[in-house]
C-alpha cells in the first residue's frame, strides 16, 4: 500500500510540476532608455495576462546599463551577463541575432529555445495575444525542430 501511495504521489507531483512549467518563453530585448520598449513592454504584459500564470515566462535581456558613456569593460561585463542569462534559457543564438538591439521580443519553445514568433512595437496587445496563443499551440503540440515550418517572422539583423 505504501508503494502504491508513493507512486501516486510521485506521479501527481510530476504532473503538477509539468503543468507549472512554461511551454513558451518570451525573450525580451529591452532597456529603460528605449522608446520602442516603452510601447512594447506594456503590450507584452497585457497580452500575457490572458494566459494562465506560469504558462508563459518572460525573460528580459535588459541592456539599460549599456549607455554611450559606458566603457568597453562595462559594456563587456553587461554583455557577458546577458549572454549567460540567454544561454541559461537555451537562446544564446538570439544574442548573436539581436544582442544590443532593443524593442524586440522573441517567443521561443521553453523546452529547446526554438524560435516561434517575434513581437515589435507596431503590434497591439491583441495581436501579441494571438501570436502567443499560436506559439503556445506550436510549443505544446508541434514536433521539436519543426514547430514553425515557414520559419519565425523574426527580422534578421546580423
Amino acid at each position: 500500500m505504501r508503494t502504491l501511495l508513493t507512486a501516486l504521489f510521485l506521479s501527481l507531483g510530476a504532473t503538477l510540476s509539468a503543468a507549472a512549467a512554461p511551454s513558451v518563453k518570451v525573450i525580451n530585448f529591452t532597456a529603460d532608455w528605449c522608446p520602442n520598449c516603452q510601447i512594447l513592454n506594456p503590450r507584452l504584459e497585457e497580452a500575457m495576462e490572458a494566459f494562465d500564470a506560469g504558462s508563459i515566462e518572460r525573460v528580459d535581456l535588459d541592456v539599460t546599463r549599456i549607455r554611450p558613456s559606458s566603457t568597453p569593460v562595462e559594456r563587456a561585463e553587461v554583455q557577458t551577463e546577458l549572454l549567460l542569462l540567454a544561454d541559461e534559457h537555451q537562446v544564446a543564438y538570439l544574442w548573436d541575432w539581436y544582442g544590443g538591439v532593443t524593442g524586440i521580443a522573441v517567443a521561443v519553445a521553453a523546452d529547446n529555445g526554438e524560435p516561434l514568433t517575434c513581437f515589435m512595437r507596431p503590434m497591439t496587445a491583441k495581436a501579441i495575444k494571438g501570436q502567443l496563443r499560436l506559439a503556445k499551440m506550436l510549443a505544446e503540440q508541434g514536433t521539436p525542430g519543426e514547430r514553425a515550418p515557414d520559419g519565425p517572422n523574426c527580422p534578421v539583423l546580423r
